[in-house]
């Protein structure tokens, strides 16, 4: 099926399915806010500073998982998380307290950072030449699960809570484990293997060598940043870090504030979900059909519209934003990752690693963002610095990628015309 196998499809299907049911964690940051506040006692300060937390910790995870992907393979380590999640929320139900709920949700979740690469890992040893769909598809699940099951849970609210969620999802996180313990496999398989075979040892060299590949990735990255190229996805990446930190965090608060009516962010929320699908969808096929540094300047270009729209709070404000944002939200790290790994000629038993760093910057985006807009608000009791500051490096990296595919165009001209000469 499209030029892939089967059970490649399946994969991203299966895991697809469960990252969205996946999104009630999200749904429950977002919306019950308020309920967690009072019951633990707390102020939304803690809450931020739990959040930021957790992306901190998730940052700081991304290369370690990487490393550990390139050395273990993406299958334990998606079982590893998938515990540790699991832990997470069990901790976050039976502690009680303010400190359960930072162990839980701030730290161990923050662990799950360890699983960022393992996707990107899984798509390349599974698909050829549908790489940018497939990443799509699995990233567009939290979208659509935030699109759909966000009316659901708006119009049961009466008798459902962020604790009752907490327990669906831990139903959820053993279902994955039992999907990932049973299902996921390599698809390169040792010759004179099984083809069933899930287990695979390392041979005592292979082992050494990706020790010995993992030593010189530090100075290696070094000198990689002396390409233009990987200098702007690092900046892009941060980029979108930060715009996403500033919507899971702050959108909410940011829309109090501008007392929006709870019908139209709610109807702002789902419509943002539903939009990062279609937009996921148009911008992968930019991405695999056309230059991958143009559509990724016309991705952050829309961007720069729709946090204009967000700063100016007119009445159909969050509805543009959403139809905007929601257009963009998804193509940018999958998109920063391909040009990064074609433009270092990454092979792929180095990739984890790398795709955990180029994660860890993106991430560290989220942190600034999370921690800034907290500083924005009480300073001035308002957002439009935060947003003021996304439009800005939003815009630099829209012309940091247009630049780079103007610089590219020009080479290949000069090329043809050498060779034609």
């Amino acid at each position: 099926m499209l030029k892939e196998k089967n059970y490649a499809w399946m994969l991203i299907s299966l895991l697809w399915l469960f990252s969205f049911f996946g999104s009630i964690g999200r749904f429950v940051q977002s919306y019950y806010q308020n309920e967690i506040s009072e019951y633990l006692d707390v102020g939304r300060a803690f809450l931020g500073l739990t959040w930021s937390v957790n992306i901190f910790i998730s940052a700081l995870c991304a290369p370690i998982g990487g490393l550990l992907v390139d050395k273990y393979g993406y299958k334990k380590v998606m079982l590893l998380t998938g515990v540790i999640g699991n832990i997470a929320i069990l901790t976050v139900l039976y502690a009680n307290t303010l400190v359960g709920y930072f162990i839980g949700f701030g730290i161990l979740s923050g662990l799950g950072g360890m699983n960022a690469s393992s996707i990107y890992v899984l798509v390349s040893d599974w698909f050829t030449n549908h790489r940018a769909k497939a990443l799509m598809i699995a990233s567009s699940a939290s979208s659509l699960g935030l699109a759909v099951l966000t009316p659901i849970f708006v119009y049961y609210s009466e008798w459902l809570n962020w604790m009752k969620l907490y327990w669906i999802l831990l139903l959820i996180g053993w279902g994955s484990i039992f999907f990932i313990l049973f299902f996921v496999r390599p698809n390169r398989v040792k010759p004179g293997a099984e083809a069933g075979l899930h287990h695979q040892e390392m041979p005592s060299k292979k082992d050494l060598k990706l020790l010995e590949n993992a030593r010189k990735w530090v100075p290696n990255f070094i000198q990689y940043c002396k390409n233009p190229t990987l200098v702007v996805v690092m900046i892009a990446l941060f980029t979108c870090g930060f715009n996403m930190g500033t919507v899971e965090r702050h959108f909410i608060a940011i829309q109090q504030v501008a007392h929006v009516h709870e019908t139209v962010f709610a109807s702002s929320l789902s419509l943002l979900g539903l939009l990062e699908i279609v937009g996921g969808l148009f911008f992968s096929f930019l991405i695999d059909r056309i230059n991958r540094l143009l559509a990724l300047a016309i991705l952050y270009f829309t961007r720069i519209i729709a946090f204009a729209c967000l700063m100016m709070h007119f009445e159909l404000s969050p509805i543009l934003f959403a139809l905007l944002f929601g257009a963009s939200y998804l193509g940018a790290i999958p998109g920063g990752i391909l040009v990064a790994t074609e433009a270092m000629q990454t092979s792929y038993k180095s990739m984890g690693l790398q795709t955990g760093v180029l994660i860890l910057v993106h991430h560290i985006g989220g942190v600034f963002s999370g921690y800034l807009g907290g500083v924005n608000y009480d300073m001035f009791n308002n957002y439009e610095l935060l947003i003021a500051i996304d439009i800005g490096l939003t815009a630099f990296s829209a012309a940091a990628y247009y630049m780079m595919y103007k610089a590219k165009r020009i080479r290949q001209i000069h090329a043809a015309s050498r060779g034609l000469g």
